[in-house]
């Protein structure tokens, strides 16, 4: 899931104008510390990122490994 949500970041990196990415994680709802490989259950990615001198910032409540 991080690795698809940074590839769309990448991409959008070489629009016009640039988005370009401070963070990007994948966190447990409860500790917001990083989940780790295999990890199931519910958990939120997290990113913020500038467009020229915008900072954009934004979070999606995701349920991994089919865990709901």
């Amino acid at each position: 899931m991080l690795k698809a949500a940074g590839a769309v970041l990448d991409e959008a990196a070489t629009a016009a104008p640039p988005l370009l990415t401070d963070y990007l994680s994948l966190a447990g709802p409860d500790t917001f510390a990083p989940v780790t490989a295999g990890y199931s259950g519910e958990a939120l990615l997290l990113a913020a990122a500038r467009v020229g001198s915008t900072r954009l910032i934004d979070n999606v409540q995701l349920v991994l490994g089919g865990g709901g």
